[in-house]
């Protein structure tokens, strides 16, 4: 193996594909990364290097293409498996624009720079397992606009179960019928929901899958900002493909509940308040916890939210002025932690909150939003 490489893409390309590295798996070569530099052939027009990376739960698969700046230059094929944290750190540091490899003896690789020169124990590429990255045939495929895709994701995913009791509920769900996708989250106290419209090509487009929440967080972490990505789905694993990577990651095979039912068709009360007031009531009562939860009690009228919080040692009172109210004046208990959750999710100036009584779960919307909707259950209180 013999290549020189751009610093600065092979950097950003490492810097991607570690996030699939393992510390933890007992497999040697998944602490590393596995380097394939290739000539020309079918699946690449044009030379290129290969980065492969995996903890057995995500894999990455990250190509880098040479073009007309000769950002890379290849000598001789070959591939390797190199340490993930010494070679991220090698690059890094390394001095100059272009970084060249070259095997010495076997698995024994130089890589230098202008006035910089490091040496590296590899490992065989033959000890990688090999991992598929390809679907098949019956696999949907659908290409999303990136942003709001991943939008879904982030004003969802905080609703997931850390508990395992219900694996289905540690995963967010990806619902597609009707030319709708729906992205839900629950841990069966609160629920995160956003709506989709999909473009007209995939209207007749039906699928029901569940990811991973740890997984789909690390996913949406390592995709720098693009414009569209290509999701393939299958019945045991969903692949993201963009900008010459793909990262995929299996599917949780629990059913995931029917969470439709739980939005009421009607609301008997519903308040308009500023989001930023709300927000600052609920953080000043945050220390005050009853067995460890932070609980808040809002008595509503048509003027303010009487907010009140306490526990054993102290008790706060706060009152906030609403811009609008319809229904009759009630109070209801909540978890003050999934409120602030469920505003901020919402990302907006001015929050609705709509009520069924003191028992029943509520919504929290956007006004000018109405594809996301975030509903919490109440919490029984005793005076």
């Amino acid at each position: 193996m013999n290549f020189k490489i751009n610093k600065k893409e092979l950097l950003d390309a490492l810097n991607i594909s570690s996030k699939a590295v393992s510390t933890t798996v007992p497999l040697p070569a998944f602490s590393g990364i596995k380097f394939i530099i290739k000539k020309a052939d079918e699946e690449f027009k044009s030379d290129h290097l290969s980065l492969i990376s995996s903890d057995s739960n995500i894999s990455i698969f990250n190509t880098i293409l040479k073009e007309e700046n000769e950002n890379i230059i290849i000598e001789e094929e070959g591939e390797i498996v190199l340490d993930a944290k010494y070679i991220v750190e090698i690059v890094r540091k390394i001095d100059g624009d272009i970084i060249s490899f070259e095997t010495l003896d076997s698995n024994y690789i130089k890589i230098y720079g202008t006035n910089s020169e490091f040496k590296i124990n590899g490992i065989s590429a033959d000890t990688y397992p090999n991992i598929a990255f390809d679907f098949n045939e019956n696999a949907n495929k659908i290409r999303m606009n990136a942003s709001e895709l991943f939008d879904a994701v982030s004003q969802t995913i905080f609703a997931c179960s850390t508990s395992d009791v219900k694996p289905a509920l540690t995963g967010v769900n990806f619902k597609a019928q009707n030319g709708i996708l729906t992205v839900n989250a629950t841990d069966s106290y609160r629920l995160a929901m956003k709506k989709i419209s999909l473009a007209e090509e995939y209207k007749n487009m039906e699928f029901n899958i569940t990811i991973p929440s740890k997984y789909l967080n690390d996913i949406y972490h390592s995709i720098p900002a693009t414009k569209d990505i290509d999701v393939i789905i299958d019945n045991q694993k969903i692949g993201f493909n963009f900008n010459n990577i793909i990262i995929q990651t299996r599917l949780l095979d629990d059913i995931f509940p029917d969470t439709s039912k739980l939005i009421a068709n009607s609301y008997n009360q519903k308040l308009l308040i500023n989001s930023k007031d709300l927000l600052s009531a609920i953080d000043r009562t945050s220390f005050i916890k009853s067995e460890g939860k932070n609980i808040i009690k809002m008595d509503i009228n048509n003027e303010a939210i009487l907010l009140t919080s306490n526990d054993q040692i102290s008790s706060s009172y706060e009152k906030i002025p609403l811009i609008s109210y319809e229904g009759e004046a009630f109070e209801i208990s909540c978890s003050g932690k999934y409120l602030t959750d469920a505003i901020k999710a919402l990302d907006c100036e001015k929050t609705c909150l709509s009520f069924s009584g003191s028992l029943k779960p509520f919504i929290a919307t956007n006004v000018e939003d109405e594809s996301i909707i975030q509903l919490i259950s109440p919490v029984r209180t005793y005076k």
